[in-house]
């Protein structure tokens, strides 16, 4: 329970809030998943509908994150996302 805790502090969010944006992102993310694979079989459907939803996800909540310990790893994971 400890780390439960230090996550949600860490966070600056309450275990209900955090349980709310964890359930609507994750099926936010199937959702996209399927408009993804639709899109690729059907080119013009869902034109950019994932790229830019992912994008606003990222800039909504994870960019400028309040947990320090999420910001390292997400600039982490965008310096290797730019060298490749």
């Amino acid at each position: 329970m400890k780390r439960v805790s230090d996550h949600l502090e860490k966070s600056r969010t309450t275990y209900t809030a955090h349980l709310k944006w964890a359930v609507y992102s994750g099926f936010y993310l199937i959702y996209l998943g399927i408009a993804s694979i639709i899109h690729g079989i059907v080119p013009s459907w869902f034109e950019g509908t994932t790229a830019k939803a992912i994008i606003k996800l990222f800039y909504q909540h994870l960019y400028n994150h309040p947990n320090k310990d999420y910001q390292y790893k997400i600039m982490k994971e965008m310096k290797k996302a730019k060298r490749k």
